[in-house]
Order: structure tokens, then sequence, then C-alpha cells
């Protein structure tokens, strides 16, 4: 979910910002979300620094789906 309501700009950023750490994903206007696919060979731990911090900044809220041993290893709990 996304601090604008998910717009298709916001949306749009979104892509466009994690696509640059490796990411591939789309944004999906019916639910007004981005979903990422997050391949192995992308850089997880600033993923994840990225993701905290913009739910931390409120600019979006996060969910997992299908995650691996690799990513949960990027946890700071």
């Amino acid at each position: 979910m996304l601090k604008d309501g998910g717009s298709a700009a916001a949306r749009q950023t979104v892509l466009e910002t994690f696509h640059r750490l490796g990411t591939t994903g789309e944004g999906i206007e019916q639910f007004r979300m981005v979903a990422l696919d997050i391949p192995p060979t992308a850089d997880l731990p600033r993923i994840r620094r990225l993701l905290e911090h913009g739910a931390a900044k409120e600019w979006w809220h996060w969910e997992e789906g299908r995650v691996t041993a690799a990513w949960r290893g990027t946890a700071s709990d």
C-alpha cells in the first residue's frame, strides 16, 4: 500500500527505484499497489533497508510473500 493511495505515478516510481536494485515487478491498478519479485541475485540487504526505511517514513506498507532463507537472513530481528 502506497502513501498517496497508490497513484500510477507512485507505483511507477517504486518500480523504477527497486528495479535499480535488481528487482522486477508490476503495478496493480485494481489494488493500487506494487508487487515486487526479488531474485536471489538482487542486493537483498539493500532492498530490505529501503523497504524498512520507506515504511518508517510512512511512504508505504509492505508484506512478504514466498520468502527464502537468504531473504529471512536480512531481517534485523
